[in-house]
């Protein structure tokens, strides 16, 4: 895709990557479906790369091989030059965090506010006692929630701050990459833009490199550097700097790029 400024490697590349799926069947026929077939791109530190594409076209499997939670049939996942599946130790599992759509779901039920942040804080920086509960009212602070409640449980927390909470936890041990799988999708309009918002002042104040996957095209140029649209495993459409591109062009280029842009609702009311 896009081609090296320098020696330097990019923070993350993903090299010709491949997921094939084998299902059955009740006759004992076994088929199966690439997930991801042939995909390449490179993301360097600090920028956001938004990875679109309507439900089924590999974006969510693209993103468990770049977390390193499924290993890719074929191709390479690499992170600063290396692959992710080698990767161990400590700065291994703290430089990529992920944050995902079903806020409520990615969170322990029994657990406070507190619990919840302070847990990466007690695994990589051994925090404990009045130091850990500064760290964590600092960081619910950074992402605009009241340190004062920090004692309250999931349920008791709307979508949008629930949200926000994920968000300071994957913060919490300064990753160099931040997943985030359609992760302002389930919010109404008006938690999305204040997501957004939060994402991009982060992503401004820490440097945070962002693989930002969506199927909805009105956020991607609120938040991203660059574009990379996916169907049925393949990348389709891809522009590495999104001022320079206009919305024309991706219509020329991709029927998936027309059809997402015309499934983005009017705002006019109408």
């Amino acid at each position: 895709m896009t081609k090296s400024t320098g020696a330097t490697a990019p923070l993350l590349e993903v090299r010709s990557v491949r997921k094939h799926y084998r299902r059955g069947s009740l006759f004992g026929r076994r088929d199966g479906v690439d997930a991801v077939g042939g995909v390449s791109f490179r993301l360097e530190a600090g920028r956001c790369l938004a990875l679109a594409g309507p439900s089924g076209s590999g974006k969510s499997t693209l993103a468990r091989l770049v977390l390193g939670l499924e290993t890719p049939d074929s191709g390479e996942v690499l992170f600063r030059g290396q692959p992710v599946a080698a990767r161990t130790g400590p700065y291994a599992r703290r430089a990529v965090q992920a944050v995902f759509q079903n806020s409520l779901g990615a969170v322990n039920p029994r657990f406070s506010a507190k619990d919840i942040i302070a847990e990466p804080l007690r695994n990589f920086f051994h925090l404990r006692g009045p130091a850990l509960t500064e760290r964590v009212g600092d960081l619910m602070a950074e992402v605009g929630l009241d340190p004062a409640m920090m004692n309250k449980y999931p349920h008791q927390w709307s979508g949008g701050e629930l949200q926000r909470l994920c968000i300071a936890r994957a913060l919490t041990p300064g990753p160099d990459l931040l997943v985030l799988d359609e992760a302002v999708s389930s919010l109404d309009m008006l938690n999305q833009a204040r997501i957004i918002e939060l994402l991009t002042r982060l992503r401004r104040d820490r440097k945070t490199a962002y693989l930002f996957i969506t199927h909805d095209m009105r956020v991607v140029a609120a938040v991203a550097d660059s574009l990379a649209v996916m169907d049925q495993g393949k990348i389709c459409y891809y522009a590495d700097d999104l001022d320079a591109v206009a919305a024309a062009d991706a219509f020329d280029h991709s029927g998936v790029c027309r059809d997402l842009l015309l499934a983005v609702p009017p705002t006019d009311g109408r």
